[in-house]
């Protein structure tokens, strides 16, 4: 009966095999070896729960049966009992020390447990035997990249992709570590043999080409990207940059309102219309934008420092003030900054905060500054008049008097 159940099943007629197992048992109740096929059987059927009692009596009747441990872990595994199927695995190894491949089996449930360093340990162990494992070298590989050691993670990708280079999934988890690296040439290598119909690897092609400077095909891929994946910020966003080199800016004002849409709390897509407002001469929109942008990082030097100069165009003197103040204090401390409210403390009467304003602009650019300063000096009524004659303001004119004869500046914006 035995017998021709094993022949049963190599025909595939599980339910007759499955009938002369039973036989088996019933004529001899202690037989580990036909419980060890029910299992089989029963594991081939998805009948996990009989099939794992079968193991157990097996494990009664020969405690130290390697096979019947090994089999039980992995339906443990199956059935996400993660911690059975650790032990079942680790006893496998304890009473056999030739089972290598499951190392394998133990790594795989060490990591669903979250034990990172034991499964890195498990796979090392089975890679000694096998050191050429596709599988192995590819899950070790992810998962040294998900601890952030990704020196380990390309040898281990590599490895397996020496083995088998035909894995779209391995194309693209080496191409992300490679564009990670600024590596584009082997990044873009990979990512070529990555899925052309997913939104991220086209998206990851696209930065690989904008990095590149060719804004064209950066664009390509992008809305070749947006057309899989239309709600991605992101996407929406390179795209937005894009298009801003390629001096396209109202359809990138489009692409960052989308992005801002998608992600409104997105800093960055939120600074970037603002400015991009800016640069088309809508100051309205860019205040307003930049505004929210100050609100959402009130400490960001750059932001602070571009809703100023918006400000003080449209001549919203005193909140220009302010957020130059905000700027300089949250590292924006360019000449410019301290030029503007070296005017702007002068218009106020603040006469040495004018002046020391001024001084750290020319500290910071006397080319550029000392001429734009004369300059002013020279028109009739002068945001300047309130400091112009006074001793603070002509000794620091007289020291810098050198840049208005055009001599070389040290220091720039």
């Amino acid at each position: 009966r035995f017998n021709l159940a094993l022949i049963y099943l190599q025909q595939g007629k599980a339910d007759l095999a499955l009938s002369q197992v039973n036989a088996v048992i019933e004529l001899k109740e202690d037989n580990a070896k036909a419980y060890l096929l029910r299992a089989r059987l029963r594991v081939g059927l998805k009948r996990l729960n009989e099939a794992s009692q079968d193991l157990n009596r097996v494990i009664e009747i020969d405690p130290e049966n390697d096979e019947a441990w090994q089999s039980l872990g992995r339906i443990r595994y199956e059935q996400e009992r993660y911690s059975e199927a650790r032990s079942a695995f680790q006893k496998v190894i304890q009473l056999n020390s030739n089972s290598i491949e499951t190392h394998a089996d133990l790594a795989l449930v060490q990591y669903l447990l979250n034990q990172r360093a034991e499964a890195i340990a498990s796979y090392q162990t089975y890679l000694v035997r096998f050191p050429d494992d596709y599988k192995v070298n590819f899950l070790l590989g992810l998962l040294y990249k998900e601890m952030d050691q990704d020196d380990l993670a390309i040898r281990h990708l590599l490895k397996a992709e020496k083995k088998d280079s035909s894995s779209v999934e391995l194309a693209q988890e080496l191409g992300l570590l490679y564009l990670e690296r600024n590596d584009l040439k082997n990044a873009r290598e990979r990512l070529l043999r990555g899925d052309q119909d997913s939104a991220t690897n086209l998206g990851n092609l696209g930065v690989i080409a904008k990095r590149t400077g060719q804004s064209l095909i950066a664009q390509q891929y992008f809305r070749r990207a947006l057309k899989k994946d239309s709600k991605n910020a992101l996407l929406w966003g390179h795209l937005g940059d894009v298009l801003v080199g390629l001096r396209r800016l109202e359809e990138a004002v489009k692409a960052y309102q989308n992005a801002s849409q998608y992600a409104p709390d997105d800093f960055d897509t939120v600074f970037r219309l603002g400015t991009l407002y800016a640069d088309l001469d809508q100051p309205q929109k860019a205040v307003d934008v930049l505004q929210k942008a100050v609100q959402m990082n009130k400490y960001h030097g750059g932001v602070n420092f571009s809703l100023a100069v918006i400000l003080d165009r449209i001549e919203e003197y005193e909140k220009a003030q302010f957020y130059y103040l905000e700027a300089v204090a949250q590292g924006a401390d360019n000449a410019f900054a301290h030029l503007r409210l070296a005017f702007l403390f002068a218009r106020q009467s603040e006469k040495s905060k004018a002046v020391a304003h001024l001084e750290k602009a020319f500290e910071r650019n006397a080319q550029r500054h000392v001429p734009t300063v004369l300059k002013e000096l020279q028109k009739v009524q002068s945001d300047l008049d309130s400091i112009r004659y006074t001793k603070a303001f002509n000794d620091l004119m007289a020291k810098y008097e050198t840049w208005a004869k055009g001599e070389d500046s040290v220091g720039t914006d």
